[in-house]
């Protein structure tokens, strides 16, 4: 006779045996729910496509805050592992609302992997081929190394050829040191989540009264990380352009 799953409060068996079934309880518990999340994951494509939304399915804002409520409300449950288990429900869901186009480099490559699965297409490209990607593509989203003095992708997007993309969530979510991997762009405006970190590039001179950290600098020019969502419609000191906005769980 099978187990039934123990609750989160409840004593553990000690016995291997009770150990194994009540495993296998809670394994068949997951395997329904699973089932049950990507019939509605299905449900919302098809809700979508009957209305003729066509749109963009990808929410970095609200992937973010599932994530922060499943760790608040789940103090036992590991973080990473909770971020592995939900990037990949999320990424089927995408999947089901019609896929993504991913595009990175191959340094970045494993970080992509880990925010979207196989469940969407990847491209391998060079960072500026992957920021055109996005910048033509509805679907695409580029993920690109942690901006350094080496990877100095962030410049091309001073170019106006590049106008509306912005960087709108990081891969991996949760961090040791605060300091993402990589980070994911797309064709969008960002959007707040809650304890976000804005990206700023311009002179030099310019960014000295946003008291930021210094990621990269490429001649006169800098990025900058700073606390803080900023809007696309906030006023920018003169030659400042907001790159984007990410936040970590």
């Amino acid at each position: 006779m099978n187990m039934p799953a123990p609750s989160s409060s409840a004593p553990l068996p000690t016995d291997m045996t009770a150990l194994r079934e009540a495993i296998d309880a809670i394994d068949g518990q997951l395997a329904r729910l699973i089932a049950q999340r990507s019939g509605l994951a299905r449900a919302i494509a098809e809700a979508k496509k009957a209305a003729g939304d066509s749109g963009f399915g990808w929410r970095p804002a609200r992937e973010i805050d599932i994530l922060r409520g499943l760790i608040t409300r789940e103090p036992d449950l590991d973080p990473a592992l909770a971020a592995a288990v939900w990037r990949a429900l999320i990424a089927a869901n995408l999947a089901a609302q019609g896929g993504l186009d991913v595009v990175t480099t191959l340094e970045a490559a494993p970080w992509a992997k880990l925010a979207f699965g196989s469940a969407s297409e990847t491209r391998i490209l060079s960072a500026s081929e992957a920021l055109m990607a996005a910048k033509q593509g509805a679907r695409t989203i580029a993920c690109l190394p942690w901006p350094t003095d080496t990877h100095s992708w962030w410049v091309d997007l001073l170019d106006v050829s590049l106008a509306g993309v912005h960087v709108c969530a990081a891969s991996p979510q949760i961090v040791a040191n605060g300091t993402p991997a990589s980070l994911l762009l797309a064709h969008r405006a960002p959007e707040a989540s809650g304890g976000d970190i804005s990206l700023l590039a311009g002179p030099k001179a310019a960014l000295a009264g946003y008291q930021g950290h210094v990621l990269s600098q490429q001649g006169d020019m800098v990025l900058i990380q700073i606390p803080g969502f900023i809007d696309l419609d906030e006023p920018l000191e003169a030659g400042v352009r907001l790159i984007g906005s990410f936040a970590l769980a």
